[in-house]
Order: structure tokens, then C-alpha cells, then sequence
């Protein structure tokens, strides 16, 4: 699946219908067309570190490398990653505090970073988290109902900002000196809201995504 079909399909769904708004008419075949399109999209481009599949560069040459933050314990269900797949387990050289305070040339080789969470990819060629495309992936998983997945997005890019220095292009060490927009803020609120609708909205979790966001 290529990546701005997917793009296309859910921005036309988010401005086709707003958020608060009843979906059209069955007879509407269009709509229904890109409800599932969108629909069975998801599954097929949800990635998670726990998934070999999940690991592979496939925009690179080289063995898999997935790198944990110098200052992170490397979780027990990951150590198991390198008996299971093929990949490698590294650290990063150093603790990292802000974007542009390593330089990418001196990781080798290049590697995926660890996020903690799954996370939902722009097309089939990626396998990292991007920041500019995950607030539209963001805005889709919300109106498709789909919230945990898309406050476990969230949580990654606090993950990214408290482990690698803010919100990254995306989760690839050559990525570490550059950065996204800021629709963090916007993404942190929208799945507030999304909790608060189903009447579990968590004030904690407000509180530190905004303070991590400053």
C-alpha cells in the first residue's frame, strides 16, 4: 500500500465529514468506498517494535539495528528481539537532551529507534513513525474510533521528546537532527478530548504532555 493514497483517502474523509457530524446515507458509495479503503488500512500499516517485520529498513542496505536511549533500561520483552529476529540491540552513545546534539554520521551503522508503543506508518516502504504524517493518521484513528492506537502515537513522540531531543522527521537515527511542525499540542488535545467524550479523560496525562510540549 503506497503512502499518499492513504493520505488522500483519509483527508478527504476528514473534510467530507466533520468530526461531530453523522456519516452519510448508505447510498452514498463513494463515501463507503473510502470508509473502507481507510478501514482496511490500518491493520496493514500498524507497526510495533515487538514485530520483526517492524525492525527492517527497507529504504536501507544492512543488517537491522534498533537503538534504545542511553539513559532507557532495554525492556525484557525486547532482549528477546535478537534470539527472534534479525536484529541487534544497541544503545545510543550518549544521552541525548536536545535535537542537533549528535551528529547522525557518527551512529553506525544506521538503525531504527525504539518507541514504545505501536504506531501507525504513512504507507507499505516505511516502518518508522513520522511526525508530520501521524497528525492526519492521528485525526483518522480518532474518527475511526480506533483511540487507544492513537494515544499510544502520542505517547511515542513524548517518548521522542524526553529520550531524543523532540519530535523527530521520524524514528531513524540519521533523523536525529531534524525535526517536524509543532502539531504536537494539537495532537496531545485532540485525544484529550476524544477521552473526555467517552467520559475518562485523564488530567495527568494533560499535564505532562504539555509540559513535555513547552
Amino acid at each position: 500500500m503506497q503512502r499518499w493514497p492513504l493520505i488522500l483517502a483519509a483527508f478527504c474523509l476528514l473534510t467530507a465529514v466533520p468530526l461531530h457530524a453523522a456519516p452519510p446515507a448508505e447510498s452514498n458509495a463513494r463515501f463507503r468506498s473510502v470508509v473502507s479503503y481507510i478501514a482496511q488500512g490500518w491493520g496493514a500499516l500498524t507497526r510495533s517494535m515487538g514485530e520483526c517485520k517492524s525492525l527492517h529498513d527497507p529504504k536501507t542496505l544492512g543488517p537491522a539495528v534498533l537503538y534504545f536511549p542511553a539513559d532507557f533500561p532495554i525492556p525484557e520483552d525486547a532482549k528477546t528481539l535478537e534470539q527472534s529476529c534479525p536484529v541487534k540491540l544497541e544503545r545510543l552513545p550518549r544521552v541525548i537532551h536536545k535535537i542537533g546534539s549528535i551528529d547522525p554520521r557518527t551512529i553506525h551503522p544506521a538503525g531504527l529507534l525504539y518507541l514504545p508503543h505501536p504506531y501507525v506508518v504513512p504507507g507499505g516502504m516505511f516502518n518508522e513513525m513520522y511526525g508530520w504524517d501521524s497528525y492526519f493518521i492521528l485525526r483518522g484513528l480518532l474518527r475511526a474510533g480506533k483511540l487507544d492506537l492513537a494515544r499510544g502515537i502520542v505517547e511515542n513522540f513524548l517518548f521522542e521528546v524526553e529520550h531524543y531531543g523532540g519530535v523527530l522527521n521520524a524514528n531513524r537515527t540519521y533523523y536525529l537532527t531534524r525535526s517536524q511542525p509543532p502539531f504536537l499540542t494539537q495532537m496531545v488535545r485532540a485525544v484529550y478530548e476524544a477521552e473526555k467524550a467517552q467520559g475518562h479523560a485523564r488530567r495527568d496525562f494533560l499535564k505532562r504532555a504539555y509540559a513535555d510540549s513547552e
